[in-house]
């Protein structure tokens, strides 16, 4: 079975960036844990709507993709949106878009 969760660890040259936006962000009320269900939902999302020239991955390889390239950005925009799922489609775009723009 393919793992979608992004409850792994964080890559460590993402460290200081995600200290960096947890300590100064101004939406510190919003709950992380509701920022990073949302930001999951995205990139399962963003996963599903993959271009032709990543449908190789799995979930999981993808997943693990995100984890590296992206994961602080994706959070931030999470954050930005409070974690409500109605923003679901705009963070699974802003994954998209850094992948692409890297990846592709």
């Amino acid at each position: 079975m393919q793992q979608a969760t992004l409850n792994r660890p964080i890559p460590g040259h993402h460290h200081r960036a995600l200290a960096d936006l947890l300590i100064s962000h101004p939406y510190s009320t919003t709950p992380r844990d509701r920022a990073e269900r949302l930001v999951n939902s995205a990139t399962i999302t963003a996963w599903a709507l993959r271009p032709a020239e990543l449908n190789t991955l799995t979930l999981t390889q993808y997943t693990d993709l995100v984890m590296h390239a992206c994961y602080p950005l994706a959070l931030k925009h999470a954050l930005l949106h409070r974690g409500e799922r109605r923003h679901l489609r705009t963070v699974a775009d802003e994954i998209t878009r850094h992948i692409n723009r890297h990846y592709s």
